[in-house]
């Protein structure tokens, strides 16, 4: 068993890893069909503008997500977390299993520790499935990016991104999984073309 740093933020940093990873093919969510939509999210100063083929997650089914996620953790890892403070700015999906998601949980390195050692204990969890670890620049702002590639036979199922930066108080993590190419590029597209105020 892996052992964990007991402080908030390892776990804080596991959940936002995990939750959507181990729960990704039992989310059912209700959907409105919309055009392009433009969304700020005020905590980290970002604007992002959401294609119409992506459909908006709803909040309750989101949470329920979420709780299914932290149980699995719990229960693999034999600990308990705590995700009360964890905030998800978006969730949206395109045909089911292309996904993306965006969440924001309180981090003071005073209290919680440092920031990249906290980091590094999921990636060390991680790094038992086959993985990339590279930079990403958003709107010049640097992101630890993590792949995630997930094969059965030679045959690859799905690849997941995990983004995460330090950022005006906030562990700040996207990740996002996709099936195919073209869904990849718009994901890509819209990070890329993504602003922040600073």
């Amino acid at each position: 068993m892996l052992l964990l740093q007991k402080t908030a933020a390892s776990q804080m940093s596991l959940i936002r890893t995990f939750i959507f990873f181990c729960t990704l093919f039992v989310f059912k969510f209700s959907f409105a069909q919309q055009a392009d939509r433009k969304y700020f999210f005020k905590e980290v100063g970002w604007t992002l503008i959401i294609p119409a083929e992506f459909k908006i997650a709803d909040s309750t089914e989101d949470a329920a997500v979420g709780e299914r996620g932290k149980k699995a953790i719990e229960e693999t890892n034999d600990i308990k977390i705590d995700i009360s403070q964890t905030k998800t700015l978006i969730t949206v999906t395109k045909n089911t299993y292309n996904y993306f998601n965006c969440t924001i949980t309180p981090f003071d390195p005073k209290t919680d520790g440092n920031y990249e050692a906290t980091s590094q204990i999921v990636k060390d969890m991680l790094y038992k499935i086959d993985s990339i670890s590279t930079q990403e620049k958003i709107d010049g702002l640097g992101f630890d990016k993590f792949r995630l590639t997930i094969s059965l036979n030679d045959k690859i199922l799905f690849n997941m991104f995990l983004l995460s930066k330090y950022y005006r108080g906030y562990d700040f993590g996207i990740s996002y999984l996709y099936m195919d190419d073209k869904t990849k590029e718009q994901i890509e597209s819209m990070l890329r073309n993504s602003r922040f105020t600073k």
